[in-house]
């Protein structure tokens, strides 16, 4: 597991040329990720679960999940922390994909966002 945060990921990223920001993002790929983040949104998708969060105040992470394995997003509110685990599948200016292998609810450490 990586001990980088995704604010440092948009950074690094955000500091590339932007023609060459696909392949520099490439390195990231498959990188084991736990970091804290606060829940935007959700929407179903056949048997999964596509779900949004904030890392920064314009920036989050997405991936979906099984709707049978998290029923507690059902009832999740908007800007409720928690801890997204997983891998990244790609990195995009405003978004970072994660294959999701655990979503860990009711979280102490709260992301600093706006």
């Amino acid at each position: 597991m990586t001990e980088l945060t995704a604010e440092q990921v948009f950074k690094d990223y955000s500091a590339q040329p932007p023609l060459m920001r696909p392949q520099f993002a490439k390195k990231y790929v498959g990188m084991e990720v736990d970091w804290p983040v606060t829940f935007a949104d959700a929407w179903k998708v056949g048997n999964n679960i596509r779900v949004a969060f904030h890392v920064e105040l314009l920036r989050g992470v997405s991936g979906s999940v099984p709707r049978a394995q998290y029923p507690q997003l059902e009832h999740l509110h908007a800007r409720e922390p928690l801890r997204v685990r997983g891998r990244i599948r790609s990195v995009s200016t405003l978004w970072i994909e994660l294959d999701i292998t655990e979503l860990l609810f009711c979280v102490e450490a709260e992301p600093s966002i706006a």
